[in-house]
């Protein structure tokens, strides 16, 4: 078999070389570094003028109004942000971060119980081994009067096995005489009869 030349083609000439422009460059404009602490009326207006010029805040951060703490603002979360705020100016005016929220919020927020707790303990103990505590006095129980008595039977039965008993009966109550409650009653005579 014989071998086939492979013919090769004449290569192409170029024409002239089309020049393509530069693209332009955006303008960078040098900040010193913000201090972490709130601007400044100057800063401010500073910051809105350069935001209108290049959609974006000099240094890329913004500084909190309470804390001075600075939060980096670019991005969707810069857009978002100054469409919350209602524009730049607020939001420079009016951010506060996070952690100074969260400051806020534990100062207003009451102590829990268990720290309350532990404050009267700590108030309470003088030493590792002393201990502040009340004096407690030893009395056995008082016997109630009549009169508290009947104030008590107001709301609660006083005798209730007996009543539970009797199918809600006072019959052999010793304190039907001085009781107030409102189930109060005894059987009828046909009842008794049985």
């Amino acid at each position: 078999m014989a071998k086939s030349k492979q013919v090769k083609e004449p290569k192409k000439k170029r024409g002239p070389r089309k020049v393509v422009p530069k693209p332009k460059t955006v303008r960078k404009r040098k900040f010193e570094k913000i201090e972490p602490k709130p601007l400044t009326e100057a800063q401010i207006k500073e910051f809105v003028k350069h935001y209108n010029e290049f959609k974006r805040f000099p240094g890329s951060k913004i500084p909190c109004n309470i804390t001075g703490k600075l939060t980096t603002c670019v991005g969707p979360w810069m857009a978002k942000k100054i469409k919350q705020y209602g524009g730049p100016e607020n939001l420079l005016r009016k951010y506060v971060s996070r952690g100074a929220i969260k400051a806020q919020k534990e100062k207003n927020k009451a102590p829990s119980k268990k720290k309350a707790k532990r404050k009267v303990l700590n108030e309470m103990k003088i030493d590792e081994k002393t201990w502040n505590l009340p004096k407690i006095t030893f009395q056995g129980p008082i016997p109630l009067t009549e009169a508290e008595l009947a104030e008590e039977s107001k709301s609660v039965c006083l005798r209730p096995n007996i009543y539970l008993n009797n199918d809600g009966h006072c019959e052999g109550c010793p304190y039907y005489n001085i009781c107030e409650s409102r189930l109060k009653n005894l059987p009828s005579k046909k009842s008794r009869k049985r």
